[in-house]
């Protein structure tokens, strides 16, 4: 069981639990659950077609810090590792 600390509390991280773009396996597939920053990041992520609710299939990733590639309603997306990490999934089993 991994612990993390969250905002004040100690959460237990659980596969039911979100968890960033970053976090998932190449492969997999989430429903984006939410976006955590401000109204610049929700709108430009919004007209690329990244909105709550919505699947996206984890393609690749650049260990060494480049970008992460996703694909979202037939289209493949690379996105920097700083807003993938905003990015909160919940990964299907």
């Amino acid at each position: 069981m991994i612990v993390l600390r969250l905002k004040r509390c100690i959460v237990s991280k659980t596969a039911d639990s979100n968890n960033t773009l970053i976090e998932m396996l190449p492969g997999q597939i989430g429903t984006v659950t939410e976006i955590d920053h401000g109204h610049g990041l929700v709108r430009k992520l919004c007209s690329m077609g990244i909105v709550p609710g919505k699947k996206v299939m984890k393609i690749s990733q650049i260990l060494a810090g480049g970008p992460i590639v996703i694909r979202i309603d037939d289209h493949d997306l690379a996105l920097g590792r700083g807003i993938a990490s905003r990015i909160k999934v919940k990964i299907e089993k």
